[in-house]
Formats: structure tokens, C-alpha cells, sequence
């Protein structure tokens, strides 16, 4: 059997072939009444419409491409990438994506950009861009929407991120209520050429716990030491122990930047002889599918939907519909299970 032609899919649909182009290229310029005859049409005929071809014709790769931070592989990641498919795939959009673990390969990244510039859209994913690559964005006329990026800094057209701020504020007063008066927050090391959605949420805890001073809170700050190469769970979660177990006066509480590093840092403790949640309360942040399994205090975040909510955002700054909310913060939800106690039966009893 012949293959089928736009030409047949013209005539089946009692159109032009240009209107079939237009149709099937999303076109704002087709009724859906006639957008649905003709889709319906190719549908019976099994015929697509040539990418290829489509770009040159409307000057659309019909291509996004998504720039995460870390490995493709990592839950959270994963789950934006999925998210953002499942919007855009419906439209015809090709999700391309792509990773960087540090400030060489963001820099590598941005000055092959404006090369290639082989996509309609880019979805970047929980790090802050610098002003030249704005300005190589700007210079190329790509739309951006950030996921789990500050919004503030003008940089995206359009984010999706979960608060921060509000998180690390329930996370500071679940401990509190439950008679923790000396807090730490373990983290991963920063870079100083690189600004991290987790470098926010460092942020975001110590003032959460400065707001809690007069209260009787102390809290500490404990980062890996600098390294080039990223560190293992493990290694990780190893070098905050020691600098943990190392304070003058050792915290009752500890919130970590992910549950990845505050499964490992449980671990850890108990090589250490501490139990948990007994001597030492452990927080983490995510509710991955691994903080389940762990039976591990935690803060949720769901990246499928900040996922999709990009993917949605990105559709309507290509189709040139006017943003609502461009710039939206998700709320976080606390998800208490075992590794999080009481010491203080004079605490308060619940959370503020």
C-alpha cells in the first residue's frame, strides 16, 4: 500500500493541503471544528506530518529541550521530565533532555546554544542561570521557564517551584514542637559559581530558625567540604556525621537538603551508635519513593506536577497567551513517620 500524502488527507478532509499543513502543525489560524475533521482524517489514513518539514514551513523545530541539574536519572529529575511530557507530548513536542553536574558544563552548554538552537522552548531545572546566558537566551528569542529556581531574579519568563521558605519554617517549628531546641541543617557542598535550588533552602532554614531565637532555638549550618568530583550518598553522608558529631554541643534534630543524603545520614548515625529518632531526630526533604521504604520524616515535593506545570506554561508562552501566574510557588506538605520523636513532654503539641 502507497504511502499516504497530505494531498490524500486534503482530499479525504474536503480541504486544502494548506489548511492540512496548518491543522496538523497546531496553527492558531484553523477552526477546531476544522482542526478535528482534518486530524481525524490523517487519523484514518495513518498519516503524520514530517517534523522536518514542518519546521521549515513554520520556522518550529516543535522541539523543547530540558536542563536539569545532576543525572537524568535522579527521582526528582525523572519526575519533571516526565511531567513535562505528558503535557507536551499531546501537542506534537518533542522533549529533548539534558544535564549538567557543574559550572564547566553549564558554560559548555550555553556557548554551543546559539549554534545549534535546535528547540522552541528550554525548561531549566533547579539552578539559577547567570546574566550572560539571559542574555544569550534573550539574544535568540527562547522562551525559559524555570522549575524549582528563585523566581525573583528575572531571569525566567515563567517558574514553577515549591516554597522554600515555607517549608524550612514548618520544618523549624514541627522540631520545636516536639521540645528540639538545638537544630542543624546538613547539606551538600555549593560551589560558589553556582546558585542551587538547595542553596536557597539553606537560606530559607537559617532564617527560619533566627526567627525562632527568641524561642531558645540555636541551630548550625554543616556543609561537606569543597570537592570537584560529586561525592557518593555515602561519603556524604560519612563527612556530615563526623562534622555533626563534632559540635561542641551535638543537636537534637537534624533537616537534610534531600532524602537521598538523610537516608544515609540515618545509617550512618547508627554505625555511630546513635539511635534514631531517639537520640537524634532526622528530617528530610522530597518523599521520594525511598523515604517510604525508610519510614523517614519528610517534606513533599512532587516534581511530575512541577513538571507539568512547566510543560503548561511553556505551551502557552509558544502559543502567545498571556500568563496568569507566571511565577508560582508550591505549597510544601509536611509527612511525619519514624524518624522523627519527641524529648520534651512540655512542648508544645502541635504545630503552629
Amino acid at each position: 500500500m502507497a504511502k499516504p500524502t497530505i494531498a490524500n488527507v486534503a482530499k479525504l478532509a474536503g480541504v486544502s493541503q494548506a489548511t492540512v499543513s496548518r491543522a496538523l502543525r497546531g496553527a492558531t489560524n484553523v477552526t477546531e471544528a476544522t482542526r478535528s475533521k482534518v486530524q481525524q482524517a490523517a487519523d484514518q489514513l495513518n498519516f503524520t506530518l514530517s517534523k522536518s518539514a514542518s519546521a521549515l514551513a513554520s520556522g518550529k523545530t516543535m522541539r523543547v529541550i530540558l536542563l536539569v541539574s545532576g543525572k537524568l536519572n535522579e527521582w526528582f529529575n525523572s519526575g519533571v521530565l516526565q511531567g513535562v511530557y505528558e503535557e507536551l507530548a499531546p501537542f506534537g513536542y518533542d522533549v529533548t533532555p539534558a544535564f549538567i553536574t557543574d559550572r564547566s558544563e553549564l558554560d559548555r552548554f550555553f556557548s554551543q546554544l546559539p549554534k545549534s538552537r535546535n528547540s522552541d522552548a528550554i525548561i531549566i531545572s533547579s539552578f539559577q542561570l547567570m546574566p550572560a546566558m539571559h542574555d544569550k537566551l534573550q539574544a535568540i528569542d527562547l522562551p525559559t521557564v524555570g522549575v524549582n529556581v528563585p523566581a525573583e531574579s528575572g531571569y525566567f519568563d515563567a517558574s514553577i517551584s515549591i516554597d522554600n521558605y515555607s517549608a524550612m519554617t514548618m520544618a523549624v517549628r514541627l522540631l520545636r514542637s516536639l521540645g528540639h531546641t538545638n537544630i542543624a541543617f546538613c547539606s551538600d557542598y555549593i560551589p560558589t559559581d553556582m546558585i542551587y535550588n538547595t542553596s536557597q533552602r539553606t537560606k530559607a532554614f537559617a532564617d527560619a530558625a533566627q526567627a525562632n531565637a527568641a524561642d531558645g532555638v540555636t541551630f548550625s549550618l554543616l556543609t561537606a567540604d569543597a570537592h570537584d568530583a560529586p561525592l557518593s550518598k555515602s561519603d556524604l553522608a560519612s563527612q556530615l556525621t563526623a562534622k555533626l558529631l563534632s559540635l561542641p554541643e551535638r543537636p537534637t534534630a537534624v533537616c537534610v537538603e534531600t532524602d537521598q543524603v538523610a537516608i544515609a545520614l540515618v545509617k550512618e548515625l547508627r554505625k555511630q551508635q546513635l539511635n534514631v529518632p531517639e537520640d537524634i531526630s532526622v528530617l528530610g526533604f522530597d518523599d521520594a519513593e525511598i523515604a517510604q521504604a525508610a519510614d523517614l520524616s519528610t517534606i513533599r515535593q512532587e516534581p511530575i506536577e512541577l513538571g507539568r506545570i512547566a510543560g503548561r506554561k511553556v505551551l502557552q508562552l509558544l502559543h502567545n497567551e498571556p500568563l496568569e501566574h507566571p511565577h508560582e510557588l508550591q505549597n510544601p506538605l509536611l509527612v511525619l513517620r519514624n524518624t522523627t520523636s519527641r524529648i520534651d513532654t512540655g512542648a508544645a503539641s502541635a504545630v503552629e
